[in-house]
């Protein structure tokens, strides 16, 4: 029997080294898993930030390219009025210019029509 307690001792320390050894793998897993954790939480974070970064660039581009879109609207609203006033402007000296064609027209002709209607008219027999 002396035997079988000197074996018995001699598994106990062993059994004891072997479980250390498991308490220290587990111990390290643990660790390894906090850690993952924790580089998982910064990964997600990051993404966050980026992510908002993006999104403000995004906001800027928007209000950047809104007022660009509103200055070329009111420079072309701008030219286009100028373009219609020329054009009213242009239409209005060639209006006036053509009653007035009309106005001398009628003052040197006017007694040359009368007369002819009058001379028609009295060529008439009824």
């Amino acid at each position: 029997m002396a035997n079988t307690d000197t074996v018995k001792t001699a598994g106990s320390p062993a059994q004891g080294s072997s479980e250390e050894s498991i308490e220290e793998v587990l111990k390290r897993l643990v660790d390894v898993e906090e850690a993952a954790g924790q580089m998982k939480d910064a990964v997600e974070a990051r993404k966050k930030e980026l992510s908002e970064a993006a999104d403000a660039k995004r906001a800027e581009f928007d209000r950047e390219l809104a007022a660009q879109m509103e200055e070329r609207s009111r420079t072309l609203e701008e030219r286009l009025e100028k373009e219609k006033q020329e054009e009213l402007d242009g239409l209005l000296q060639k209006t006036k210019q053509e009653l007035e064609g009309l106005q001398r027209k009628y003052d040197t002709e006017h007694d040359k029509i009368s007369d002819k209607i009058v001379e028609s008219i009295k060529g008439v027999r009824i």
